[in-house]
């Protein structure tokens, strides 16, 4: 069952670095577009590009830090670090969807939760 805890956060990471990918290479694009449910036009503007990019950083660090605690972290930190970094995940998530849209807390939120569940339960 520790495989499985260990699944579900790089599963949570990996979707993380995607995030990144999309708000630091794919803005403005058709893919970024959809997925973020914003005009092309409104992407094209610097200062939107500008505040992707930096949102993108935080995501590529929250994806980090869950690589870092799960791989690199002291053996007896690694579970505690790991559900750091997944609750750092949850609060976001919570905060996006309070404040941007509501379906941030289902596509990042809940997956996260499973994991932080999981690695709290099984690890």
């Amino acid at each position: 069952m520790q495989t499985l805890a260990t699944l579900a956060a790089l599963i949570v990471a990996a979707e993380h670095f995607y995030i990144m990918y999309l708000e630091i290479c794919r803005i403005p694009g058709p893919q970024a577009a959809r997925i973020f449910g914003l005009p092309e036009e409104f992407m094209r503007q610097k200062r939107v590009q500008v505040m992707f990019a930096n949102q993108g950083l935080y995501n590529g660090f929250l994806a980090a830090g869950i690589i870092w605690a799960q791989f690199f972290a002291p053996q007896n930190a690694s579970s505690q670090a790991t559900l750091l970094f997944l609750g750092f995940v949850i609060t976001a998530a919570v905060w996006g969807a309070a404040t941007s849209n509501k379906g941030i807390l289902l596509k990042q939120g809940l997956p996260a939760l499973l994991a932080f569940l999981a690695v709290a339960v099984y690890a």
